[in-house]
């Protein structure tokens, strides 16, 4: 299990109300974390534009700052002082520019400041004189206002009914609460911090607090950053905190650990602050010593999803997270001691902060633990882990959690690998203390520099394939073995399948023989790779990086298909998470349409039981190759939660597609399943550079229908549609964003080896329990009959083939008035033979009884429950029986 699941938080805060993160999402509170970051960001999208300073402020380096501000939380407004002492470093100046937000107004200047003019967000001092390169100079700006609420950085809020003033400014939104030079490339050497607020308020901030003074009605908190800090790091929490404090012994001496909570959440908080203490200590035998020892290490509550890394002060949702402590602990480390250069190297923050919770679960639970983690984070979508600066207006892109946090966590991981556990350790605390790094900033080259240092190899190559190439290797394993003079001669076979780029990566492959296990290593740096070893014991198997060291996807193959079952349903839905959402479009049959089907399920048996009228299922877990290619149809619903998504990568999708196969995949998430190879197969790219909350689905395609969304239809992948193969065909489009596909199909021109008719892939995007049921069972029929062209054999269900169960045909149809319905059971068992018009309406259930096995029939005379004579028209036919659902369509004709 994953660890932010363990936790088991199903609701989390954003400003003062509940988060539109669902629960469902795999890592909710990294999620919540990273759309929270992205939300802010948004409302600074001209701000992001200006990653590239100004001209100015490129010339100047700044040096001290001290914050002297007033709040008043009964009129929201703050009364500000900030001094700010910088040295140029280029050319000379004769003014100084600084971000402030157009919301606050400059109310005096002083010190070597004599003038000041605004333009935007930027504020112009005008200098008493010419400083030129190396010179020093001091300005100060008093200011006041009430900071836009809208950007997101900075609120006046209230929690359990008291005041609460709260910052986060990463990534550009100091300069929303006071002036300063708002970049991360140019840390202040130290920082003074002065915060008034109102007896019996505490204000909460970085470094050490060397006084309190009272001023009758409020207190001013003074606290002091010795270190050098980024400037989005500068925090305040101020509420009437319940404060928790504890002195723990580290390796390199006592630290206090400290933890303010709102009245209510105190007990949470006493846990989280001796969870914090086994986090410390763990941490600094893998980091190295905790950076602000001097100091301080606190946690401080705010109403906000997730929580922010705040230089010696994380700001926290909740306690009760220890994935998300972890986190932001290992921040103080990675994002804080040293710190992105620019946000196009965010991951360098928070890969190696998400990293930090793999290794807290390593050291408290184990390796495989540590295992499960880091497969639960791969992320096997498009996109490279730095941002590219053409897209730094793009702010979900800067914090998405698939590439900076996940993928982003997968470059540490597989340095791991590579270099060993005592050279990558090694590197860990040579990062952190890098004496150009530590207590600066690092880019993408500063970690290979160290790494390289450290462990002698050249890993250019290692960054450039997975920091600046987008996608992941897929592989393709084969083997074969035969006896020799001394024992057995294997011979490995690794192919590399995607086409966009050739990997060289150590690969790990592990061979079963009877005496026990063999680890070797192929080093893959070419398409085909060919291994031949011998051995002394006779092999039985092989396990490609069984340990999961390598980004990738495999593709397996399907042993020897028949095609010859019909449709299978495959449910990657956990029934009991999402309980009468699937159930009920399970029971209506929506995602097979009015087609006989045998059914499989990855999880165990519901604790409800199964939906009624679904067939008994064929299997449970993972879906063996060897059961996949019995079947004509796949149909299979993808929901990227509790690890249904590895079930399809691992299944043999795409050699069963070249063989002939037929897929149709229902899912939201459609990065966590189209790998590089199977969305290259479907022949369309990903419309947007991040998951979406998608609308109704508009038909496209004749045949098809409009399909209105039931609930939220939450992380969804739109596709382009705009096909990249010309044998793609869009289905249906998002009613609001037209170039946002949601359902496409390709059917390549020969088909399948062998079954030149096969091959299709349909992708319907969207969380497939959420579509209306019966447009999406109209939509399923269409496409399965008349686009794949199902059935293409009759289902066929269990062992015994002499008996049938299900309907064996209408006589008369068409009808007027009375029809002859025929069916038979394999074997005792209770039936229902319910009718149904074409909106899903139920008109008259004929049978509702346990029969013996054998044929049977029943009369329909075209009435309804009521007795009363229905319309001309389709009607449908719905059998359940025996563990299995048929479907047959008779026409009425008055």
């Amino acid at each position: 299990m994953r660890a932010l699941t363990i936790i088991g938080f199903l609701s989390i805060l954003m400003s003062t109300q509940a988060t539109a993160v669902p629960d469902d999402h795999p890592f909710p509170m990294r999620q919540a974390e990273a759309d929270r970051k992205a939300a802010a960001a948004d409302r600074f999208e001209q701000y992001l534009l200006r990653e590239v300073l100004d001209p100015n402020q490129e010339q100047y380096d700044t040096r001290f700052v001290e914050l002297d501000i007033d709040f008043d939380t009964t009129a929201q407004t703050l009364d500000g002082s900030v001094t700010i002492s910088v040295t140029v470093i280029s050319g000379s100046i004769s003014t100084l520019v600084l971000d402030l937000d157009a919301a606050l107004a400059v109310d005096a200047v002083a010190l070597a400041a004599t003038g000041w003019s605004r333009a935007s967000d930027l504020l112009t001092l005008n200098l008493d004189r010419v400083y030129n390169t190396a010179e020093d100079l001091t300005v100060q700006v008093d200011y006041s206002g009430t900071p836009d609420p809208a950007h997101g950085a900075f609120g006046f809020d209230s929690a359990e009914g008291k005041p609460l003033i709260w910052s986060l400014s990463e990534p550009f939104g100091a300069r929303t609460w006071f002036p300063i030079k708002d970049t991360p490339s140019d840390k202040a050497d130290s920082a003074s911090i002065k915060f008034t607020v109102p007896v019996p308020m505490k204000a909460i901030s970085n470094g050490t607090l060397d006084q309190i003074v009272n001023l009758g009605s409020k207190d001013r908190f003074e606290w002091f950053e010795h270190h050098p800090i980024a400037i989005y790091l500068i925090s305040i929490a101020a509420h009437d905190y319940t404060e928790q404090s504890q002195l723990i012994n580290t390796v390199a001496g006592p630290l206090d650990l400290m933890n303010w909570s709102y009245a209510g959440s105190s007990v949470a908080a006493a846990d989280a602050l001796a969870l914090t203490e086994s986090m410390m200590l763990a941490f600094e035998q893998d980091f190295g010593a905790y950076p602000f020892m001097d100091e301080k290490y606190g946690q401080v509550e705010f109403n906000w999803g997730g929580g922010m890394e705040h230089q010696t002060i994380t700001s926290l949702c909740c306690w009760q997270a220890p994935g998300l402590i972890a986190h932001e602990l290992g921040h103080q480390w990675f994002g804080d001691q040293v710190t992105c250069d620019s946000f196009t190297e965010i991951w360098v923050n928070e890969g190696f902060a998400t990293y930090s919770e793999a290794l807290w679960l390593e050291s408290s639970v184990g390796i495989e633990a540590y295992r499960d983690e880091m497969r639960a984070a791969r992320y096997l979508g498009p996109g490279t882990i730095r941002v590219p600066e053409s897209e730094l207006d793009n702010t979900a892109r800067i914090f998405d959690s698939g590439l900076t946090y996940n993928k982003g966590s997968w470059v540490p991981h597989m340095l791991r690998g590579i270099m060993g556990d005592t050279d990558f350790f090694q590197f860990l605390k040579a990062y952190t203390s890098d004496p150009v790094l530590s207590y600066g900033t690092a880019s993408t080259a500063d970690v290979q520099r160290v790494a390289e240092d450290v462990s002698g190899l050249d890993l250019q190559g290692f960054f450039d394939q997975w920091v600046d190439t987008p996608w992941y290797p897929t592989y393709a394993l084969e083997w074969n073995a035969a006896p020799s003079p001394g024992g057995w001669e294997i011979t490995l076979q690794l192919m590399q399948l995607q086409t966009h780029h050739i990997y060289s990566m150590p690969v790990p492959v592990r061979i079963t023989t009877t005496a026990g296990e063999v680890d070797v290593t192929i080093d893959s740096d070419q398409a085909v790779e060919t291994l031949v070893l011998e051995l002394t014991d006779e092999p039985t198997s092989v396990a490609l990086d069984p340990d999961d060291w390598v980004l990738h996807a495999i593709e397996p193959t399907v042993p020897d298909p028949s095609f010859d079952r019909g449709i299978l349903l495959v449910n990657g839905v956990d029934i009991d998470v999402y309980g009468a959402e699937i159930r009920n479009a399970l029971s209506d049959s929506s995602f097979t349409g009015y087609q006989g089907f045998e059914f499989w399920n990855l999880f165990g048996t519901p604790a409800g039981g199964y939906p009624a009228g679904l067939p008994t299922p064929r299997g449970e877990g993972e879906v063996p190759a060897d059961v996949l290619d019995d079947y004509s149809t796949v149909v299979w619903l993808g929901n990227d939660y509790n690890g249904d998504a590895t079930a399809w990568l691992d299944a043999a999708i795409l050699d069963y597609l070249h063989e002939g196969g037929n897929v149709v995949l229902l899912g939201r998430r459609g990065r966590s399943f189209l790998t590089q190879a199977r969305i290259e197969y479907l022949g369309v790219d990903f419309a947007t550079t991040s998951d979406k909350t998608v609308n109704n689905a508009t038909a496209d395609y004749p045949g098809m229908i409009t399909m209105n969304r039931l609930g939220t239809q939450s992380y969804v992948s739109p596709l382009d549609p705009t096909p990249l193969q010309a044998e793609t065909t869009v289905l249906l489009r998002d009613s609001t964003f037209p170039s946002w596909a949601l359902g496409v199909w390709r059917q390549p021109a020969g088909g399948g080896t062998l079954r030149t008719g096969g091959g299709h892939f349909v992708h319907l995007a969207g969380r497939p329990y959420r579509w209306d049921r019966i447009a999406l069972r109209t939509n399923m029929e269409f496409i399965l009959t008349e686009i794949i062209g199902e059935p293409d054999v009759p289902t066929a269900v269990g062992d015994t083939p002499s008996l049938y169960s299900g309907l064996s045909g209408a006589v008369p149809n068409p009808f007027n008035p009375r029809v002859r319905i025929g069916f038979s059971l394999d074997r005792a068992s209770p039936v229902s033979l319910v009718v149904f018009d074409l909106r899903g309406r139920r008109v008259r259930t004929l049978v509702q009884e346990s029969r013996s096995a054998g044929p049977g029939s029943i009369i329909w005379d075209g009435t309804d429950d009521s007795g009363r004579a229905v319309a001309s028209g389709v009607y449908t036919v719905r059998f359940m029986g025996a563990g299995r659902t048929d479907h047959e369509k008779v026409t009425l004709v008055r």
